[in-house]
């Protein structure tokens, strides 16, 4: 006999059947415990490319591509999402929940390593990042103020993000919109055509004259002392006073040639391409 006949032949127990599944579910829905952000470490990985100057078509025939291609090989892989903008390119790649987090990161990263004589020798190299939906960032904290832009990103960078991750319970902070300070210099191209000189010319006085070297130790009978060659300007008026020694195709200088006899150097920021609107 089912359960069905034994109900129409006796109501009551059925009836009485159907309020004990009602209270002792009601009871079990009280109960259970529910979460509005559940912990889910969903195995999730993210690679990041760079190549400066590169196009999106570039980035994604030549490094997208590739890097794509390598990770499909790979046991569990449950989807692959990718995107290519203008100097970089970001991949992510989700495995299956039984998936080890750390093992699938060290098998993309075996798989790229492969693949490395195929990718661009300009581009930087690649960056993993294990991603979880929990390490979203939870507050944003925006700063404006009188000051010019160069020094509200100095004092971002070389303050208030130290002072940030210090918080108990910080675990990463990440600066939207931030452009690191660099300097700038608007050559005189009437002066370097007067003067011949060439870009290539002031190009490789920054990179001789504007760099610290190691110069080895003094050793004596008690102490020894590190050496090196103090060569990196400090300022404005002292990148201007680099000497420019020689002509790229060889040709002598006869006088003392400084950066400010060919253009002009100014204090300001990398090429802005992102922006942060509060």
């Amino acid at each position: 006999m089912t359960l069905a006949d034994r109900a129409i032949r006796n109501p009551v127990f059925a009836w009485m059947l159907m309020f004990g599944l009602i209270f002792f579910g009601g009871i079990s829905y009280n109960r259970m415990g529910m979460g509005l952000m559940p912990d889910v470490d969903a195995p999730v990985i993210s690679v990041s490319a760079r190549m400066e100057g590169a196009a999106p078509e570039v980035m994604e025939t030549e490094i997208v591509d590739q890097i794509e291609e390598a990770i499909m090989g790979i046991e569990g892989v449950k989807e692959v999402s990718s995107s290519a903008r203008y100097g970089r390119a970001s991949i992510t790649v989700e495995f299956v929940l039984s998936k080890n987090i750390d093992v699938a990161l060290q098998e993309i990263q075996a798989r790229l390593a492969q693949i490395t004589r195929d990718l661009p020798r300009e581009m930087d190299p690649v960056e993993f990042h294990k991603r979880n939906p929990e390490d979203q960032p939870i507050l944003w904290i925006s700063l404006r103020g009188k000051k010019s832009l160069r020094e509200l990103m100095e004092y971002t960078r070389d303050h208030l993000k130290d002072r940030f991750q210090t918080i108990s319970g910080v675990g990463e902070v990440f600066l939207g919109g931030f452009t690191d300070p660099a300097l700038r210099i608007w050559l005189d191209t009437q002066k370097m055509e007067r003067l011949e000189i060439t870009v290539d010319d002031v190009m490789n006085a920054i990179q001789m004259q504007h760099v610290e070297l190691p110069a080895g130790l003094i050793e004596g009978r008690r102490q020894e002392q590190n050496i090196r060659v103090v060569g990196e300007a400090g300022d404005v008026k002292e990148f201007e006073n680099i000497i420019i020694p020689a002509r790229s195709g060889g040709g002598p200088i006869y006088k003392t040639l400084r950066l400010k006899d060919v253009g002009r150097v100014e204090e300001g920021l990398a090429d802005i391409r992102n922006l942060s609107r509060t």
